[in-house]
């Protein structure tokens, strides 16, 4: 079976329509102003007023863009490097920077994975270290955690802040992802996972916890959006044409799983509400 991160445009268009219907970005806004800026810019042991950022699995700007702005509303000059394997991805990021009237942020791009950006590195002499990384929704897709985790805590100047947002252990997609492991092309690295590595390397850290929840109803029970209702699943199920590529007993298997208590949250009225929980850790590198 395909998976759905291996096609771009695809993957986006999933990304979005859940983004929309969690209301991500506001969420996002309101993060950035506060816990963002009490959690890294505010303990960001530096004397720098020019700092270097990296964004990993960056996608198209829309979310990561939201703290860039706040990094450069703090200090004199930032430095942001993006590493995104997706081109279409990388242009429609381009095209928002050049919305933006931030004169004090330079961008430089990687077109690649985060393997490949590491392997790039290593033929670099005298590789920068950097004051802030982020890793917003992109530990499922690198190809080992735990050792990548390590490698983005040594990319750190001392004093610098790595920021790595995932679901959380309650939420929906880890529920769906645990339930059919055999069958999704995923495995969801949650914050209880990200949490055993800093305490395995004692990593100085905090956790912030975040709850939230979607109304996916219209596009699990009625066929009103046939569009919609393919994307839902597909992107549940990190499966491109997940309906095509399993027996129709399985399919409906997993449809009434995720109309199911243990998948969903119900509301009083019998509205099925995607629980999309999710932490962010910051670990901080000793000085």
């Amino acid at each position: 079976m395909a998976a759905v991160v291996n096609d771009a445009v695809y993957y986006l268009e999933g990304f979005k329509l859940f983004s929309l219907k969690m209301g991500r970005y506001k969420i996002m806004e309101e993060l950035a102003k506060s816990v963002f800026v009490t959690s890294v810019i505010e303990k960001m042991d530096t004397k720098d007023k020019n700092i270097r950022s990296l964004g990993i699995g960056s996608s198209k700007g829309d979310i990561e863009s939201i703290f860039t702005k706040q990094l450069s509303n703090h200090f004199g000059k930032l430095e942001n490097t993006v590493i995104e394997p997706a081109e279409e991805a990388i242009e429609e990021y381009k095209r928002l920077t050049a919305k933006n009237d931030w004169s004090n942020v330079d961008y430089s791009w990687f077109n690649g994975t985060f393997q490949q950006f590491k392997e790039h590195r290593e033929k670099e002499e005298n590789a920068p270290k950097y004051h802030h990384i982020s890793s917003i929704d992109t530990v499922y897709y690198i190809d080992n955690p735990a050792d990548d985790i390590l490698t983005m805590y040594n990319m750190l100047e001392k004093g610098g802040i790595l920021m790595i947002m995932l679901i959380s252990d309650e939420n929906s997609y880890y529920r769906l992802e645990r339930r059919f492991h055999g069958i999704m092309p995923i495995r969801y690295f949650t914050c209880s996972d990200v949490l055993a590595v800093c305490q395995e390397n004692q990593f100085q850290f905090e956790r912030y916890h975040h709850e939230c929840t979607a109304d996916i109803t219209e596009f699990i029970s009625s066929d009103d959006h046939p569009r919609e209702k393919k994307v839902t699943i597909d992107y549940l199920t990190q499966t491109v044409d997940f309906k095509e590529s399993v027996s129709e007993s399985l399919y409906n298997e997993v449809i009434d799983y995720i109309k199911s208590s243990d998948f969903s949250s119900k509301s009083y009225d019998g509205k099925i509400l995607l629980r999309n929980d999710f932490d962010v850790i910051f670990i901080q590198k000793k000085c």
